[in-house]
């Protein structure tokens, strides 16, 4: 699988995350769920922030390595005479 075939995937993962955290929260607001308040919203916290997180992280792989792939590139194009 290709760069960017990865960062789509590891965003996919990570927006997921976020979903459910946002499934979770907004059926505890609703009082569909028989969980505690608690257990709901820390779960859904935990869920949403490890979500954002790894999107987060994704990107900033994505373009450290962009970045890195440019500069080797911009580097051996120089050195050719």
């Amino acid at each position: 699988m290709n760069e960017e075939g990865h960062l789509i995937l590891r965003l996919a993962v990570g927006l997921y995350l976020a979903y459910l955290a946002y499934m979770l929260i907004s059926a505890q607001m609703a009082g569909d769920t028989g969980m505690s308040d608690v257990v709901a919203y820390v779960g859904g916290g935990i869920l949403g922030l490890g979500g954002l997180g790894f999107c987060d992280y994704a990107l900033v792989r994505y373009f450290k390595e962009r970045k890195a792939r440019q500069e080797k590139k911009d580097i051996s194009s120089e050195e050719e005479p």
